[in-house]
């Protein structure tokens, strides 16, 4: 009989954090037992939410570091930075499921390049998996610090990995354009400094030449070829609350064609229930994905020859952030693994 297990979510009343809440409240193996935020401590989460009302939970409170003794998983939706902290006082039962940054890098300098701060739990991070579910799952049942990708990255490296596995494409030349509701930019959203007030009716690019997903990227593409690899990448908000779409321009390498490569990824995929793979029959979309874990994969001809246009779709709340970190979970404990996911 599987044994039931009591769970924290620091970080609770953000995006990440409440679509967890959703998704966990559907798992029979799962008890809510600790809600933390940093402000608005005393709140019920109908507060936050109204799909809470006449649902019990606990209340949000203040992040109690003798309380994470008492779980079997604390799920981390903060700030970068702030899981190093929590990751240095839980105790060695426990499993740490990160949806920030603070544990996807493995090189702690790289780290501090891009986020701008010291890495303060080297020691956790070199115990880490890259938690890509169905490109790491023998390492994620092992280990009990889980580094779930970003949502960007996952949307890349779920069609691009197998292929550079395979070195059936140019890993020289990838280019990548990638859109995403605006809730991919966290709360911040609603400060008018750092976003236009019409967002809700714009299109906008950013992060141009420096996300910060680029070397998580490029670290997980590089893991899989001979050599390093740098991708071009620029990422889009879009005026939609969730869903986020990558298209992925690929050069491919000499005997390769898209019906070889659609082939060779559906095959690849075809035990991975949230991995679908289509022909250039049909219309990748958002709408499609909304609200499930799923990842829909489009191969198309480009009108150039030798070159193939990929394109990605999830719900970067779902299979990007909060969804892959239940899968996560599944995987840890041995459930089945879409238990509480729609795919």
């Amino acid at each position: 009989m599987k044994k039931i297990k009591n769970i924290a979510i620091a970080g609770a009343t953000g995006f990440s954090g409440i679509e967890l809440i959703k998704i966990l409240l559907k798992h029979p193996y799962v008890r809510i037992k600790y809600l933390f935020a940093q402000s608005n401590t005393g709140k019920p989460m109908s507060f936050f939410d109204k799909d809470f009302k006449n649902i019990k939970l606990p209340l949000v409170s203040k992040f109690n570091s003798e309380a994470i003794q008492e779980v079997d998983t604390i799920f981390t939706a903060l700030p970068h930075g702030e899981s190093h902290f929590i990751s240095n006082v839980m105790n060695s039962k426990t499993t740490l499921i990160d949806l920030s940054a603070d544990f996807r890098l493995d090189d702690k300098n790289i780290f501090q390049t891009w986020y701008k701060t010291e890495h303060k739990s080297v020691k956790n991070q070199k115990k880490a998996v890259y938690g890509l579910s169905e490109i790491n799952r023998k390492n994620i049942s092992k280990t009990n610090i889980i580094a779930c990708p970003g949502c960007y990255p996952t949307s890349i490296l779920l069609p691009l990995i197998p292929l550079i596995k395979r070195n059936m494409i140019n890993a020289n030349t990838i280019k990548a354009d990638s859109k995403s509701g605006y809730s991919g930019a966290g709360k911040k959203i609603y400060d008018k400094k750092l976003y236009p007030n019409n967002i809700y009716e714009n299109i906008g690019i950013y992060g141009v030449a420096k996300h910060r997903h680029m070397p998580e990227i490029d670290q997980e593409l590089s893991k899989f070829s001979k050599k390093k690899i740098q991708i071009s990448f620029t990422p889009h908000i879009i005026p939609t609350f969730r869903g986020m779409i990558s298209t992925i321009y690929v050069d491919l390498n000499k005997n390769f064609n898209d019906k070889k490569i659609y082939k060779y990824l559906l095959n690849y995929y075809k035990k991975d229930k949230f991995v679908k793979i289509f022909n250039n029959n049909v219309m990748i979309n958002t709408d499609a994905v909304i609200n499930t874990n799923s990842c829909h994969i489009g191969i198309y001809n480009n009108r150039f020859k030798g070159q193939l246009i990929i394109a990605s779709a999830i719900d970067n709340l779902v299979k990007g952030a909060a969804g892959q970190a239940v899968q996560n979970f599944n995987i840890k404990y041995k459930f089945k693994e879409d238990l509480a996911l729609k795919a």
